[in-house]
């Protein structure tokens, strides 16, 4: 079974001074884990979103790409593929494919010229905001929270123009974050599939960050496929509730972090790992997440349905789903509920090779 997950922010660790290549014991992956689980394919994400006012976000965003590629040239057992052929390759060698994406378009500071340039880099996704607008795209955030503010609503021409040069060098465009305006303005100038690469069901669980079902029929029509995150708000709308309840205890603790942590990030980071062990006792079944996964498939089909974890990016996992060592828990429970190994095989990871091999043509 050839394996992928779709989003992990593994990078942000090393940039804050972490040693990733070990096993770290913390957050949901490190070099170790990944090579030890049944994982064949990790998009690590470049975020530049959040930096020091006096950091550019496309230096900051070269450095993330340098981080990678040095641990890979460091380790015989992992690659950053450029193209299907190399994916494929790698499975059949057992090397762990490092695809490198971007979440959050601030690092091509509204220039086509560093748009190629990252592309160059190989870019495997470019999803164009993270929970921040930019001047030529609004955001999910922002279109439901700060709408009013906003200098663009959707697309503008540059915006247009971005996905257009994604789509001719065969980048895959990532809906997960945008806003909806900001969606159909993408769907009607896309000439290649997209997807939603950690997005979950909005009928399941009405969160700002999760999919309509006009929204999910679109990726459908476009051959695209939506990357189910597992991240307890985004699949229960009761888990807010219960976790400012359950955090109250930790009020101390947390503020020790922010005192000791000057750095945003790293602050970010410490109080992600430890929320990770202390909310696990309050998180929703591993079942509410195969609900979200069996809905996009009752909607459009088992050919538009891939695993986005947001490893390292979220702070708990459902029950049972510590970090991924436990990946294959998914596959085990879809399993359960009677589908075929054709059909696991799929979610677990084919169907993001369709897509790529469409985008990339």
């Amino acid at each position: 079974m050839f394996v992928a997950d779709l989003h992990n922010d593994l990078v942000q660790r090393v940039m804050v001074g972490e040693d990733i290549t070990i096993d770290t014991k913390k957050g949901h992956t490190d070099i170790a884990r990944l090579l030890k689980s049944k994982i064949d394919f990790e998009i690590l994400v470049v975020w530049a979103s959040i930096i020091p006012d006096n950091e550019s976000p496309f230096e900051h965003a070269n450095c993330m790409y340098d981080k990678i590629e040095n641990i890979v040239l460091t380790n015989n057992m992992l690659s950053i593929p450029k193209n299907l052929d190399e994916i494929i390759e790698n499975k059949n060698n057992n090397l762990l494919s490092l695809p490198i994406a971007m979440e959050g378009g601030e690092p091509i500071e509204n220039s086509i010229n560093n748009l190629n340039h990252f592309i160059d880099r190989g870019m495997f996704y470019f999803g164009p905001t993270w929970n921040h607008s930019l001047e030529w795209v609004s955001s999910g955030y922002d279109e439901t929270y700060n709408k009013n503010k906003l200098k663009c609503l959707g697309l503008n021409e540059f915006g247009k123009e971005v996905v257009q040069v994604c789509n001719d060098r065969g980048v895959i465009i990532d809906v997960s974050h945008i806003g909806e305006k900001s969606f159909w303005d993408i769907s009607s100038v896309a000439t290649k599939p997209f997807i939603a690469s950690h997005s979950s069901v909005y009928n399941l669980s009405p969160h700002f960050r999760n999919l309509r079902d006009d929204q999910i029929f679109e990726i459908k029509r476009v051959d695209g496929l939506v990357g189910l995150n597992p991240y307890p708000f985004f699949i229960d709308s009761t888990f807010k509730q219960k976790e400012e309840k359950f955090i109250r205890d930790f009020k101390d603790e947390l503020n020790q972090i922010h005192i000791r942590e000057k750095n945003k990030n790293a602050s970010w980071i410490a109080k992600q790992h430890f929320l990770q062990k202390k909310l696990k006792n309050i998180v929703p079944s591993l079942d509410i997440y195969i609900n979200h996964i069996e809905y996009i498939i009752a909607l459009i089909g088992i050919d538009y349905v891939a695993i986005g974890s947001d490893y390292d990016g979220l702070d708990c996992l459902p029950q049972g789903w510590d970090d991924c060592m436990d990946h294959m828990i998914v596959s085990e429970a879809l399993d359960k509920r009677g589908y075929s190994s054709q059909d696991i095989e799929k979610v677990m990871g084919n169907n993001i090779l369709r897509v790529y091999e469409e985008v990339s043509k």
